[in-house]
């Protein structure tokens, strides 16, 4: 007899093997589940990898309904997990060519989920990778991947990069709490990998006040040397080159020109600059680094489209990022370095910890031979 499925209505049969692989996979499971007459311990791998998220969370929910038998499952989602709420977690890692099993501790690992909503994120956000690097923002988080393999020609090898959802905290009084709930999310024994870095925007902070935020982030916290990213991005011909990609931006195309001529008129403004007391006749071309590049790529979008099109700080700046990155990758070449630096500055603790790990092991060993001539 040849195995159909059905729908709800009836209407339409159809050979399971006509069905997806995901179909017979959980009828297999299932069916084991519902017509075992003892106990039994059921082994699942990897269900994320034949269901799509609701469908998992679903059978997950199906077999808690049975709690006689054991489960066993292995996965690589934290959806299955955060979906499970297992008694018992265990983690295998890599270690120097080899697995490294650890046993975590389950009230701990929903914590970090708390942890991960209480500042904005999820644990898919960073699930998987060897370590995370920090960043302003959404923005940060899509160009700053692009300025590192394209600009500073390198891979981000396990590293992801992710943006603090709430860096208005750290202009607060709980920046030491934040930087402690990023600290917690990433101890040791964590099903989420270590931070290595926050980059943020300078956001014209006093250089105690910038110090104070390295001492609370145990030396993690570097800041851009422009007052944000978007100063950057103000190159002329790029702002040109993206405004004119725009439909209806408006009706005769933008120049380079025009656009050096608003970014001028900008730069002799007071409101555009922080603290706004700032003597900007003094800067010279430091102006660069002290300006407001958002609200002025704001205004010259405002302006030059005859307020048809509004700058989206997300949209926009990743294409003026592109541009750049294509016809003058110059431009970002100082946020490639220090991007760089951070990765290189993580790279080379975890080689001088591998390396106190081997000396150890080194005169362990010593030790033993020691001991061994001795006796």
């Amino acid at each position: 007899m040849e195995p159909r499925s059905e729908n709800e209505a009836g209407r339409s049969r159809r050979p399971l093997n006509e069905s997806g692989t995901g179909i017979g996979q959980v009828l297999a499971i299932l069916y084991v589940v519902l017509t075992s007459k003892t106990s039994r311990t059921i082994i699942i791998d990897e269900p994320q990898s034949f269901l799509h998220r609701g469908a998992a969370r679903k059978l997950i929910e199906i077999l808690k309904s049975y709690p006689q038998h054991q489960y066993i499952i292995a996965t690589h989602s934290p959806t299955i997990i955060s979906a499970a709420k297992p008694s018992t977690i265990i983690m295998v890692k890599q270690h120097e060519g080899e697995s490294i099993i650890e046993t975590l501790n389950a009230d701990e690992v929903e914590q970090q989920r708390r942890y991960l909503a209480e500042v904005g994120a999820r644990p898919s956000d960073v699930f998987g990778a060897d370590n995370i690097l920090w960043v302003e923002g959404p923005t940060e988080e899509e160009c700053f991947p692009k300025i590192l393999e394209y600009v500073a020609n390198r891979s981000l090898m396990g590293t992801v990069i992710r943006g603090l959802p709430h860096t208005g905290d750290l202009e607060g009084k709980h920046d030491e709490l934040v930087f402690k709930i990023y600290n917690q999310l990433s101890h040791s024994k964590s099903l989420l990998p270590p931070a290595i870095g926050f980059i943020l925007d300078d956001e014209g902070r006093p250089e105690q006040r910038k110090q104070e935020l390295r001492h609370r982030s145990n030396k993690l916290a570097h800041f851009l040397p422009r007052l944000m990213y978007e100063n950057y991005l103000l190159n002329p011909a790029a702002v040109a080159g993206v405004a004119n990609g725009i439909e209806g931006f408006r009706d005769s195309p933008i120049s380079e020109e025009e656009v050096s001529i608003t970014l001028e008129q900008k730069r002799q403004m007071p409101k555009y600059f922080r603290p706004l007391e700032l003597n900007i006749q003094q800067l010279g071309e430091a102006w660069i680094s002290a300006i407001h590049g958002a609200k002025v790529l704001q205004d010259i979008f405002s302006e030059l489209s005859q307020t048809r099109v509004a700058f989206d700080k997300r949209i926009h700046s990743l294409a003026l990022t592109e541009w750049l990155i294509e016809h003058s990758p110059q431009d970002l070449k100082e946020i490639a370095e220090l991007i760089t630096m951070v990765l290189e500055k993580s790279a080379s603790s975890d080689e001088l910890n591998q390396l106190s790990s081997s000396d150890a092991k080194q005169q362990i060993t010593e030790k033993h031979a020691v001991a061994k001539e001795a006796l």
